[in-house]
Order: C-alpha cells, then structure tokens, then sequence
C-alpha cells in the first residue's frame, strides 16, 4: 500500500515503555530512494533534541497505527543513542555507529532494498564485532547519501524541452515537489507528487524519482526528460493523495516502465 509522508510526520513514537517525542522529517537515500530514517523530536519544550531512529525499529508497515509510530526500542536505549548532529550531513561512517548500536544489518551492499531482503523487517537484527580502535580520519564526500524529505519538498520541477508557448507552461516550470508517496511495507519512495503550475489545470502529477532525468541538489531542482506540451498528457490524479493500484498502471504506461511490483517479485 502507498502512504503520503505527510500522514505519518508529526506522529507520536512510541517505545515499549512509552513515548519517546514526535517525527520531524524523514531522511532517504538518493541512491535507492528509500526512507532509512525517522527524525524524531524529543525532550523537554526548551531543550528539544533530535534522534536518528532506523525504520527498520518500527513494528509492522509505515503509517499502520495512524497517529502513532510503535518502535521496537525502550526510551533509555533512544536516550543513550549515538549523537545526532543534524545540522551536519550524516556520513556513511556515522550510520555504522548507528547501526552497531542498534544492532541490525547495514542496507547497502545487497541486491535488495534492504540489504539481501526487501523490507526492514525480513532484514532483522545482526550481531557486531567489536569496532576497530584505529579511526578512519575523516569521510569522503561520496559517503554522504542521505537527504531530508523536507529538503526535497518545495524542489522546483521543469521540464528540458523547449518553451511551450503562451499556451504552455512559461520557461519550462512544471511546479514544485509537493510530497512523497512511499510503500508501507518497504519504505520504498515510489512517487514524488508535482503540485503543477496553474496552467497545467486540476490534479496531481505523480512521477517515480527512478524516471527523473537529473536532480540538481545544488539548484534545488529536478529535470524531467520530455518536451513541455507532453506534460498535459501526462496522467493526473485528484487530491487524495494515494494512488491506487490501476492508478500506478496508467502512470508505468505512460512512461512505458514496467512496474516495480512486477521486477521485484521475479
């Protein structure tokens, strides 16, 4: 099932012994563009902190108990957590420590989304070696692969084709990242949802991360690869924010992609 991040920030985290504070955004990898991450608010009014919690602590699918995240963690294990200095990206080097201390499996390296699995949970937990004492000396930059989802919305979006005219939309602008939709089970981000430009008309554009033709992080903007008329052609959906599964068809045939519930299951 899809579910609009927008449902599921600013809902309550509940440990096993009671809440631990409320999601402030979520951060995904741009490589995978899947959600590893809740950034959770914490602590007294006057000295809220932030904590770093996996997805892969969370008890069932994205958005199952509504208003309410359950984590498998108490408050003491989240109190004691590795620092999490949002105000710095967070390096490749940093998730290990996260990792370790949670004690489940790193998600890159496999075949899957996860890992060697598909979801966090199938990936469970992993037992650690002691770390090294010898301290790598600072991060590549090609270790950092994590962005906000907050970042991202607000992206303006445009098209590389040529101008459309007076009929068309003006310098080739689309509109802006309005939102995410992930699937519950995986946290996979399936769509960005398009809040389109007003000549562009009603409904929502939803477009797959994977069938963007650049994203310049730099600029705050992403690219997509078609000429601006084509836009109009482009399926669009009402103000639900969800789209259904024939909803996901038409968008894979408009962009002639198969569907990713068709290449996973092979």
């Amino acid at each position: 099932m899809l579910i609009t991040t927008s449902k599921i920030e600013r809902s309550r985290v509940i440990a096993r012994d009671g809440a631990i504070g409320r999601v402030d955004t979520f951060l995904f990898d741009e490589e995978q563009w899947v959600v590893r991450y809740l950034v959770v608010r914490h602590g007294l009014p006057l000295l809220r902190k932030h904590a770093l919690l996996s997805v892969a602590s969370v008890k069932g699918p994205a958005g199952a108990d509504g208003s309410q995240i359950k984590v498998d963690l108490t408050r003491e294990e989240v109190k004691h957590a590795p620092s999490a200095d949002l105000a710095r990206p967070v390096s490749r080097r940093k998730e290990e420590q996260f990792h370790r201390y949670y004690k489940i499996p790193v998600y890159w390296g496999g075949s899957g989304l996860w890992g060697s699995a598909m979801t966090p949970m199938e990936a469970g937990t992993v037992t650690y070696e002691p770390e090294s004492q010898t301290e790598p000396i600072g991060a590549r930059e090609d270790e950092y692969h994590l962005r906000s989802t907050r970042e991202v919305e607000g992206y303006r979006v445009e098209t590389a084709g040529a101008d459309a005219g007076d009929e068309g939309v003006r310098d080739n602008e689309v509109g802006i990242v309005g939102g995410f939709l992930i699937e519950d089970a995986t946290w996979a981000v399936r769509y960005l949802r398009i809040d389109p430009h007003e000549s562009l008309g009603g409904g929502h554009l939803y477009v797959s991360p994977h069938w963007v033709g650049a994203f310049s992080w730099i600029e705050s903007k992403m690219t997509l690869e078609m000429q601006s008329p084509r836009l109009r052609e482009i399926p669009t959906f009402g103000v639900q924010e969800t789209l259904s599964r024939d909803d996901e068809e038409q968008l894979h045939a408009f962009f002639e992609r198969a569907g990713y519930w068709e290449e996973e299951s092979q």
